[in-house]
């Protein structure tokens, strides 16, 4: 058997698809999930990620960036703590922000790759919280004996 001879450039493309798809989930999710009655933290925390990266492949205003990250990322979980759906597993939105300060003040010559394996890793996580707190307000809709779906209830 011969091993199977790919591009150079399809693993990169790969991951970096894997990445997209990711983000456009949360961002679109998020916003779903804001118009229904959840929390505008997932759109905003998207936004300064994708921020950061794009700083990140700058290459200039690293450290600034990644701080104004976590600081902004903080400031918007503090304003979404008064709604009903908060839990402290929110937290976990702070990964991909943590992960560019912690990248942003190393010097370490495999960053490049580290960082693509932490990003993925967040991306993944943050997305698993967002399901859960998709599902906490779908069963919070529930309770209410309307006689619409909940998607139609959240919207009004």
């Amino acid at each position: 058997m011969t091993p199977l001879k790919s591009s150079p450039r399809l693993l990169p493309f790969c991951f970096k698809l894997v990445l997209v798809l990711l983000l456009a989930y949360l961002l679109l999710s998020g916003f779903y999930m804001w118009m229904i009655g959840g929390t505008a933290i997932y759109v905003s925390s998207a936004v300064l990620f994708v921020i950061t990266a794009y700083a990140f492949k700058l290459g200039k205003y690293q450290k600034l960036c990644a701080v104004l990250n976590v600081l902004m990322s903080a400031v918007s979980l503090y304003f979404s703590t008064a709604h009903l759906f908060f839990s402290p597993i929110q937290f976990f939105i702070f990964l991909p922000a943590l992960f560019f300060v912690v990248l942003a003040f190393t010097q370490v010559s495999k960053v490049r790759s580290l960082s693509k394996v932490l990003i993925l890793i967040s991306l993944l996580i943050w997305s698993g919280v967002h399901f859960t707190q998709l599902k906490q307000l779908n069963a919070y809709y529930k309770t209410q004996h309307t006689g619409e779906s909940w998607q139609q209830y959240g919207a009004l």
